[in-house]
């Protein structure tokens, strides 16, 4: 029997829009995401607006803070109570019965937009402790607060806020319950974990967690604390690993990390290459929020390093201090994450963008 000739024709055109459709996938970032603060989301007018900008600008997903500083902006056991969680509501929502979490959710059923919880893990208040309510964590476990190496406890009116201490277990189960209700209550489509690390290499000598250290290492030294200290972190983020994998597996885990490998784990405890290569979480995004574009390359570079782009997103600056940063450098800086070939990027804040206008001039592809 004899062949068929090749219809040259056809088989060039088959080919040029494969090599087509592998150029406009090339040009066009996997995830292009964008953090959503608690500023944003107190009604359900504000969350339409972002919905409405999520479509127009191509964002394809939408990272929600649903927790802020030890304090909630959903629903906390809002039907299924398997994960016990006692955390107020947070004082941005007031008295307000609105759910952000689930009203986003609503919003977005029928598009291909998706919705991932942030949720901010070990930081446990603002700098003004008159926004927290008399039973908020801060008051009722001072004994959970990290402590500097004097054993002085960590004042909330420094860095970020004052920190849980990450070596107690039970600090380690109030926070796994947290993140497990969410996961179990609420139709998301990934938990994004922020603030999963010390607040620096000073702190984490809370007495609890100095006993636990001393009960369960022999040989102690420097090198040793260090080790013990970011245990504390990894066998806390994959307990939750497993734990979402059995009863949610198709719930993406995420989180937010410094994106120097070296200083996210030598000084905040924060192993994420580790993370990745066990699969602890299934991707990362470096908070590589600079205005530098060189600064930027060779935040990047050292992450290629990893040989792991394509599970690793770049968190972009998308805001203006002084009103010097233009959506022409954001753009720029989209161009150099693509060409690296990561998973994607995405913008901090949405706050930001719409305070500076950026959304007339972002080129979101």
């Amino acid at each position: 029997m004899k062949s068929k000739p090749v219809n040259t024709c056809q088989f060039n055109l088959v080919f040029c829009i494969l090599i087509f459709s592998l150029f406009i996938s090339f040009l066009e970032a996997r995830v292009r995401a964008v953090w959503v603060p608690i500023w944003d989301i107190e009604s359900p007018e504000k969350i339409d607006e972002l919905v409405a900008d999520a479509k127009k600008n191509k964002i394809n997903q939408i990272l929600l803070q649903v927790r802020y500083r030890g304090d909630a902006l959903y629903q906390p056991n809002r039907e299924d109570k398997t994960y016990p969680n006692l955390e107020n509501k947070s004082y941005v929502l007031k008295d307000s019965e609105f759910d952000p979490l689930e009203y986003l959710i609503q919003r977005t059923e029928k598009t291909k937009i998706e919705i991932y919880a942030w949720i901010t893990v070990f930081i446990a208040t603002p700098h003004d402790l008159e926004k927290l309510q008399p039973n908020h964590i801060y008051f009722t476990h001072p004994e959970w607060i990290t402590s500097d190496f004097t054993g002085q406890k960590m004042p909330n009116d420094i860095l970020e806020g004052a920190y849980l201490e990450p070596g107690i277990p039970q600090v380690q189960n109030y926070l796994f319950n947290i993140i497990m209700d969410i996961v179990l209550n609420y139709d998301i489509d990934g938990i994004h974990l922020d603030y999963i690390r010390y607040p620096d290499m000073q702190f984490g000598y809370n007495e609890i967690a100095r006993d636990k250290f001393k009960a369960e290492v022999q040989n102690r030294n420097a090198e040793s604390w260090k080790n013990w200290k970011e245990e504390q972190i990894n066998s806390f983020l994959k307990e939750i690993s497993f734990e979402i994998k059995l009863v949610s597996p198709e719930t993406k885990i995420t989180a937010a990390v410094i994106p120097n490998a070296e200083i996210a784990k030598n000084r905040y405890s924060q192993n994420w290459v580790k993370w990745l290569k066990e699969g602890y979480v299934d991707a990362v995004y470096l908070m590589a929020y600079t205005q530098s574009d060189s600064f930027l390359a060779e935040l990047l570079e050292s992450a290629s390093e990893q040989r792991m782009n394509k599970k690793i997103i770049v968190g972009l600056k998308a805001w203006s201090d002084n009103g010097k940063y233009s959506a022409t450098q954001i753009n720029d800086k989209i161009k150099i994450v693509k060409k690296k070939r990561f998973a994607g990027y995405a913008l901090f804040s949405y706050l930001g963008i719409k305070q500076n206008n950026y959304f007339e001039d972002l080129k979101i592809k």
